[in-house]
């Protein structure tokens, strides 16, 4: 392994030194400075260096702070001839003198050059285009939040949902094109969080922080190997010199269905009960500071939430019907943070410091506990023989924070860049069972009679994370190749201390109760190389190496399970230019997911006493190959195919406790509560299979209508087929899927703005489960005030209340039925004001080191 990784630096450094060495023969340098009417310093305009031949471009520029600008490293000779031109909003655009560069003048610097007002075009400045919330670019799928009236107020849970190609399952699951396992990151950093506690951090943080999401189903190598799918989060940022920000602040209120209770007195229906309007409350800040060389900002959020959640099971265990309705009632609050500094300490030399996090609570509303009633029938029956009540008052807390430090170096204006950036985080989750009660009855001549001594199981559950790395990378053009060198390493250290412990009727529970500790250490290498091969070819490929070192142990079984791997993880992509309305583009990733770190916990988790959650010491990493031929018509009208295909796929499994002795055996042991009978509990767990294997086809349309009336329509159909021995039997499943997405933008008058959106999935397999249709239709309204610092924005979701989840199971036993509903209909109302000067410089977007490992950690609501 270390010598791996010693060949792959050496490899570095010598394309490092040829970099160096190649282009030598680039000798000359032109510089300038630019100012205003003002005679005041004009940064950020666009400066361009065109060959006065022929007004190609040579290199391109921006100047800096102090309106400065410099091409170096440019051809000299006869021919060696040059214009400048520099270009602003609300300038006239400059052209400069001829320029000449030989072996006698190496060196150009021009006079001060003063840009003059546009006086005819002022006007034109205050035109604003709005983006469309859907925008398909070649390598990724960009969905614009900022500006979006229907995206106003939603979590970004939500958001996603309503993505093209982004499906959000029951459990919270999001894959890309039917691919699961996807890596989310943030400002392009990993989050190393859990698929839960990432699901929870994603219910729980506003769309108001966010500026646009792209979905990049096929990365290159400089990203993190793990995951199919790539799902960018960019987070807002504000725009010379001064203070300007934006406060925000929302109300909502969900308007649920009715919901399946229970059975009645005669167990003839169900009944249901219809909850009143649910408010949820948030709150935003954005402010940003720009002084000297110093450049500070902040955003900080809150939001309180009142939810629900409906749950309908129907299990037939060997002619045991077992008829569950679950029913959560809860309240959330979470404040948001992200607040740094920009240090630009010379015009290529910026530092920075960064802090963020999130402090919050998950409980049950309050006097309204979570209650799961379970009827047990013999087959063919109504009247059930027995029935289990269990209601349970949950406590879940949570506080995490990152702290990052990061350093930007450009060398020169070819764009040769160094970048590192060092992370901490730590989270910290707390579950508590503050009284999960199990209350046992039987019917004699349909009267209920409790038959046992109520269960009462209370617990603390502990999760601490402590997450370090580090990474650098660097980028090399080689101007006369028209080609680029980028090669950067990783390192990142985690370690999950999970200290369970579970009580039942006041005594220890031995069979819950776990102390397991797992440490991992990944170090990563990567080397990219793009080059124009051609006018109409360019090609990029890339080579991640990552070598893994884990150690699971449950101190309290005394177990331990080791792990040490390496795995070469290459890229390509090839991109033809037809004409200038064709392009096409070849891609090919080999990615790899590794097991979440409390699904490696092997002990059980108690949900009720006949409904289990088990992990797998002895889950393995799967592996995923992807191809992808993408066509763009006009850069508008884009079509892609795609095939991937995964092995040791971690799928989600429904098991009977009979069908696993190692399992049925544990549970007898420790778990054996009177008028259980162990053979009939069920549990949940993730195993690996052979094969996963996905066919795509994408298309992005977008329409102008009319000048006030524009489409965006995107389609996605894919083929999932699963294969492999499960439960001691051959699942070989696959289905056809698609899901759709249409968005329609009105332009009314008096500054009125209007949009309308629905999504579709159409029914699917997802693994044992087959899941049935879920569509949605949202509609928005937008009005902007006082010169347009302020708007209000009114937006309900899910307005034919359609959005729920059904499907069932039928694999080696196990006969299931579920129907989920939670609160997808709102009304959302939110005022927006911006202040202080609006053309702030952005602040800069990093990406830290700890992203990938925080996606990692778990504990959700």
């Amino acid at each position: 392994m270390k010598k791996l990784l010693l060949t792959m630096l050496l490899a570095f450094a010598s394309v490092f030194t040829f970099a160096q060495t190649n282009g030598v023969s680039y000798k000359g340098k032109i510089s300038g400075s630019l100012f205003d009417e003002k005679k005041q310093a004009l940064p950020f305009a666009n400066v361009l260096l065109l060959k006065a031949k022929d007004s190609t471009l040579a290199k391109g520029a921006v100047s800096d702070l102090d309106g400065k600008f410099s091409f170096e490293q440019i051809a000299v000779g006869n021919d060696a001839q040059y214009i400048v031109s520099i270009s602003m909003v609300g300038y006239k655009k400059y052209f400069s003198p001829k320029i000449i560069l030989n072996d006698e003048n190496l060196e150009v610097k021009l006079s001060t050059i003063q840009l003059n007002l546009d006086t005819q075009n002022l006007k034109e400045v205050t035109v604003t285009a709005k983006k469309p919330f859907i925008e398909q670019a070649a390598d990724k799928l960009i969905v614009n939040v900022e500006g979006s009236i229907v995206a106003t107020g939603s979590t970004v849970l939500e958001v996603l949902q309503k993505s093209p190609g982004v499906t959000v399952d029951n459990n919270d699951n999001i894959s890309v094109k039917g691919k699961q396992g996807v890596l989310v990151i943030m400002d392009g950093k990993p989050t190393y969080m859990s698929q839960s506690d990432l699901t929870n951090q994603l219910k729980n943080m506003n769309s108001d922080q966010i500026e646009k999401i792209e979905i990049i189903s096929n990365p290159s190598s400089r990203y993190d190997a793990a995951g199919k799918a790539v799902i960018n989060i960019v987070t807002k940022k504000n725009k010379n010199y001064g203070t300007n920000g934006s406060i925000s602040a929302g109300f909502s209120a969900s308007f649920p269905p009715y919901l399946s209770k229970g059975l009645n007195e005669d167990f003839s229906k169900v009944e249901t009960v219809k909850p009143g309007i649910m408010p949820k409350y948030n709150t935003s800040l954005n402010l940003n500071n720009r002084q000297g060389k110093f450049n500070t900002f902040a955003n900080l959020t809150f939001s309180d939430n009142q939810r629900f959640n409906n749950n309908v099971f129907v299990r037939d265990l060997g002619g045991k019907i077992f008829e569950q309705y679950a029913y959560r009632y809860n309240a959330s609050q979470n404040f948001s943070y992200k607040v740094g500094t920009d240090f630009y300490a010379t015009k290529k030399t910026t530092l920075g410091v960064l802090v963020n996090g999130s402090v919050g609570s998950w409980q049950n509303k309050p006097n309204s506990p979570n209650i799961n009633t379970t009827y047990i029938k013999r087959a063919g029956k109504n009247v059930p023989d027995s029935s289990l009540v269990t209601t349970a008052s949950t406590l879940r807390t949570w506080k995490n924070i990152t702290l990052n430090a990061n350093f930007k170096h450009t060398f020169d204006s070819t764009g040769k860049e160094l970048t590192a950036d060092v992370d901490y985080s730590t989270y910290q989750n707390l579950g508590i069972e503050r009284g999960m009660v199990s209350r046992f009855y039987k019917y004699i001549d349909l009267k209920e009679v409790e038959s046992n001594t109520p269960l009462n199981i209370t617990s603390n559950t502990p999760n601490k994370y402590n997450i370090f790395a580090l990474k650098a990378d660097y980028v090399h053009p080689l101007p006369k190749s028209k080609a680029k060198f980028e090669f950067g390493v990783k390192s990142s250290w985690v370690k999950s201390d999970n200290d369970i412990r579970f009580f039942q009727n006041g005594e220890v529970d031995k069979g819950r109760t776990n102390y397991f500790i797992y440490d991992e250490n990944i170090n990563a290498a990567y080397a990219n190389f793009s080059k124009e091969l051609s006018k109409k070819f360019n090609v990029q490929a890339g080579l991640r190496m990552e070598h893994t070192h884990s150690i699971g142990k449950s101190v309290t079984l005394d177990e331990k399970r080791e792990r040490n791997y390496a795995k070469l993880f290459p890229s390509i992509f090839l991109n033809q230019t037809i004409n200038k309305d064709n392009q096409i583009s070849y891609s090919y990733s080999r990615r790899i997911e590794r097991p979440d770190y409390e699904s490696l916990n092997p002990f059980v988790y108690f949900l009720d006493p006949y409904t289990y959650q088990l992990g797998n010491g002895y889950l393995k990493p799967q592996y995923t190959n992807s191809f992808e031929l993408t066509h763009s018509f006009k850069q508008a009208f884009v079509t892609s195919v795609g095939y991937s295909v995964t092995n040791d796929f971690m799928i989600e499994v429904i098991k009977n406790a009979i069908n696993d002795p190692e399992v049925l055996a544990k549970i007898k042991k420790y778990n054996n509560i009177q008028g259980i009978d162990p053979e009939k509990i069920t549990f949940a767990t993730r195993e690996n299979i052979a094969k996963f294997e996905n066919i795509n086809f994408n298309f992005s349309v977008p329409i102008p209508i009319t000048k006030w009336w524009t489409a965006q329509n995107n389609i996605s159909v894919f083929y999932n087929r699963y294969s492999g021995q499960l439960l001691e039997q051959n699942l070989n499943v696959g289905q056809w899927a698609y899901n759709g997405y249409t968005s329609h933008s009105l332009k009314l008058p008096k500054d009125l703005t209007a949009e309308i959106s629905m999504w579709y999935n159409s029914p699917n397999v997802y693994g044992m489960m087959r899941g049935n249709a879920q569509y949605a239709v949202n509609a928005g309204l937008q009005k902007s005030f006082w010169n347009k610092k302020a708007n209000l924005r009114l937006n309900i979701n899910d307005i034919f209340l359609t959005n729920k989840f059904t499907g069932k199971t039928d694999f080696a036993g196990v006969k299931m039925t579920l129907n989920n509903r939670w609160d997808s209909r709102a009304a959302r109302l939110t005022f927006t004001y911006k202040f202080g000067n609006q053309n702030v410089k952005a602040a800069r977007r990093r990406s830290t080191a700890t992203e990938a490992e925080q996606s990692r950690v778990k504990a959700g609501n």
